[in-house]
């Protein structure tokens, strides 16, 4: 009962974080746009762009190999958790280091032939230095999430945000004015700096909580890789094949003939005004969902599986009706949600077309993090990376002769079978169970035996029974 309690606190503790975080982040950028212009975003976004990806390389597959292996060690007592988190540290620091070297040294030549920018050289540089403590972070997030340490990381997390908007701020007022060039500059100087306090406010962290060292040995590093490994390979192939896919709508659409441009405003609507709205109640289910990773890891550890059974069943179920709800919710109040959102009903439309998918999403993003909490990553992973080759076949041969409805297919058709796949897994390794069973035994003898245990009580209330009973007395 308390870890159902405290897996429901540290849900609840988790989404408010997001949620403020999500909610800073939207006021962030709005003040950035302000100061900045136009321009200037687009600069930022183009060199997000490539950071985005960097950080995928560098840190994919550490933060669910940390949460793994101290799930495993608190549940079997073999080995040494502070070794092995330093092994899961070290791995981390020594993959964005790796990666940091790559892309400050092929900065220059990454921002002409890639980006077609030579501006952005500079920011990515910057950016590089950040790689090595984004990694060896998210090594000691999936640690914290693992010991149950949600609200203190939480903090963590806060003050970097905070952290973060306070150095772009003080630089942009130093710098702005000298142009595009030094206004990403400072954003992304401001972002390092943050990763930097963050990595280094978490190990101080992690020193006061950590458990009193013991002669016991660290776990084996293959054991590691084989969880981090197929994480990694699944998350960096589907960021290829999603930016792969990117690449090739617009020019889907500009086959399709004389409705491209309206194609195109219409790709608009679908990602940058609908989807946001539609996976914006997911924050509660990403933070379960992350939660569930160690809850079940540890289960699966001692083979507990009714325990699993009951845990998986009540997540789906609990998933499925806040899912329809959300879904029609968005169906019925899409006018609302888009005039209040956007100020406008531009994105009326595709909320509504694309409404009946949530309990699909949803579902899918659970099971997901079941899956990898049952150490099913490597299935997860094959099962990413074929719903991702889907859509880059499809955008290619449906875009053009059905644009924005050919989209909203592939959309659709990647979601359902993507779940399909991962739910089948799920089934095949975990009894679901969709209603309650009798918690008592419902076997003849003990029928007969409550019968005839009814009719003996109900007799006394007869007026025979009541004689019989006053002439014992």
């Amino acid at each position: 009962m308390k870890k159902n309690s405290n897996l429901l606190i540290h849900t609840i503790i988790m989404t408010i974080v997001n949620l403020i975080m999500k909610s800073a982040g939207v006021s962030f950028n709005a003040y950035l746009t302000s100061q900045i212009g136009s321009a200037g975003i687009g600069l930022f976004q183009l060199v997000m762009s490539v950071y985005s990806l960097a950080v995928t390389f560098s840190s994919a597959g550490i933060r669910l190999a940390a949460t793994r292996l101290t799930v495993e060690i608190e549940a079997s007592g073999k080995n040494d958790i502070n070794k092995t988190i330093g092994i899961c540290i070290t791995y981390a620091g020594l993959c964005g280091s790796i990666i940091g070297i790559i892309l400050f040294v092929f900065s220059d030549l990454i921002s002409s032939s890639w980006i077609g920018n030579a501006l952005t050289a500079f920011p990515l540089r910057v950016l590089a230095l950040s790689l090595p403590f984004v990694s060896m972070s998210s090594a000691l997030g999936g640690y914290f999430t693992a010991t149950g340490q949600i609200p203190q990381y939480s903090f963590v997390q806060m003050i970097e945000q905070g952290v973060k908007i306070t150095i772009v701020v003080f630089l942009l007022n130093k710098f702005s004015h000298l142009g595009e060039l030094y206004a990403a500059v400072s954003i992304v100087a401001g972002m390092t700096g943050a990763e930097i306090i963050s990595f280094s406010l978490s190990t101080m962290l992690k020193k006061i909580t950590s458990q009193p060292k013991t002669n016991k040995p660290a776990s084996n590093i293959k054991r590691m890789l084989r969880v981090a490994l197929p994480d990694a390979a699944g998350t960096i192939a589907r960021n290829i094949l999603l930016t792969i896919e990117h690449l090739l709508i617009p020019k889907g659409f500009e086959k399709s003939g004389a409705g491209s441009a309206e194609a195109l405003a219409a790709y608009g609507k679908i990602h940058g005004m609908a989807m946001p709205v539609l996976l914006y109640p997911s924050a509660i289910l990403s933070s379960f969902a992350s939660l569930l990773i160690p809850e079940l890891a540890g289960k699966n550890e001692i083979g507990d599986k009714k325990s699993i059974s009951i845990t998986v069943s009540k997540s789906i179920k609990t998933t499925f009706i806040f899912s329809v709800i959300c879904s029609l919710a968005f169906y019925i109040f899409a006018p609302f949600i888009s005039y209040t959102v956007y100020k406008t009903n531009e994105a009326v439309t595709y909320i509504k077309i694309l409404s009946p998918l949530v309990p699909v999403m949803y579902l899918d993003m659970i099971t997901d993090g079941i899956l990898k909490g049952l150490d099913q990553q490597v299935y997860s992973m094959r099962y990413n990376i074929i719903d991702s080759l889907l859509c880059v076949f499809l955008v290619i041969f449906l875009l053009p002769n059905y644009a924005v409805k050919g989209y909203i297919f592939i959309l659709y058709s990647s979601e359902i079978i993507n779940f399909y796949l991962s739910f089948g897994r799920l089934i095949k390794i975990c009894d679901i169970k969709f209603s309650q069973e009798p918690s008592k035994d419902n076997s003849r003898p003990f029928r007969l035996r409550r019968c005839s245990a009814f009719r003996k009580g109900c007799e006394y209330q007869t007026y025979r029974g009541r004689m019989k009973r006053n002439q014992v007395l």
